[in-house]
């Protein structure tokens, strides 16, 4: 009896002992290779040999994979910090004028912390950001442009920055939801996204919605360099299209703080904007490297549409 006895409980050790690697080995596959990257972008439109409008953007980030829990890891979820540190600048079509009649559009300068956390499970990805900054000539945006007009360029024009927005200080957040089918598998996968958008704040207040397509050798979603994802461990290279629809509430960076400052010269913004841009994505190993080519409608009447490129260069570790 004994013997009997000691042989289950042995059978039983043995099913636990699997049972226990089974979910260790599962665990260990739903873990980043790295669990940080390093971030490095830049938003201009120098291509077009233009400096008007969005001029340029500067992003330093930080991303991080955060811990799962059981119920977390049984759910096949992701989640990631983000800690962004960018600089906005905004400059009129005619920049040598010093008559505020001349111009399509205010100065305006914004530098901001971005905090970020992105959620994803199966097809579905959830992004909270929250932004605290500065608008104004406190953000320096003034002393960045003229510098590099005067330093990294030959005969290129300096800005008079006449009656740029006011220093005011910003908060805001905002929200976006992605919700992805996958038409085609690899090698030439195909994937169709539907990515709602909101923000509410002092500096932005408006809610978008984009579609966006997907063609190449590109990970599911919570794998991919398409949604900045540290999970991915595979050789990534595609291209995207998006088309995207904009309602405007509010715009500080042509109408100043909505909650008043003392902006000289201040326009309203259309409240409809459209975008468009196409993008091409590479990750390979530790480094992802994307490029953007963006196209909006204009911001406010008196101006024209705008284009511009995106480079990013992250590497993990």
């Amino acid at each position: 009896m004994m013997v009997k006895i000691r042989y289950i409980l042995f059978l039983l050790w043995v099913l636990t002992q699997g049972v226990q690697a089974q979910s260790s080995s599962e665990s260990e596959q739903w873990l980043p290779p790295y669990f940080q990257q390093f971030e490095l972008r830049q938003d201009n439109d120098f291509l077009h040999f233009t400096d008007r409008y969005y001029s340029t953007g500067s992003f330093l980030g930080l991303h991080r994979w955060l811990p799962l829990n059981s119920e977390q890891l049984v759910q096949k979820q992701t989640r990631q910090y983000s800690l962004v540190l960018y600089q906005e600048i905004f400059t009129p079509t005619d920049l040598l004028t010093d008559k505020i009649k001349f111009l399509d559009r205010p100065y305006a300068g914004f530098i901001g912390l971005n905090n970020g956390l992105t959620l994803t499970q199966g097809f579905h990805l959830n992004r909270y950001n929250f932004v605290l900054g500065i608008a104004g000539p406190w953000s320096g945006s003034e002393t960045v442009q003229s510098a590099f007009h005067n330093s990294a360029t030959v005969d290129s024009k300096i800005a008079t920055w006449l009656s740029q927005i006011d220093n005011s200080f910003h908060f805001n957040a905002y929200y976006e939801y992605v919700r992805e089918w996958q038409w085609q598998p690899k090698p030439f996968a195909v994937y169709f996204a539907l990515n709602p958008k909101a923000a509410l704040g002092t500096k932005d207040t408006y809610i978008e919605q984009d579609a966006v397509f997907y063609f190449g050798r590109r990970s599911p979603l919570q794998k991919t360099l398409a949604y900045g994802q540290l999970l991915g461990q595979d050789t990534e290279l595609f291209f995207s299209t998006r088309f995207g629809y904009r309602y405007v509430v509010h715009d500080a960076m042509l109408q100043g703080n909505w909650l008043g400052d003392d902006s000289v010269f201040t326009v309203p913004p259309y409240r409809m904007m459209y975008f468009f841009n196409v993008g091409f994505f590479w990750r390979y190993k530790r480094n992802d490297v994307y490029l953007k080519y963006h196209y909006e409608s204009a911001r406010n009447r008196s101006a024209e549409p705008h284009l511009y490129v995106s480079l990013s260069y992250s590497r993990r570790y």
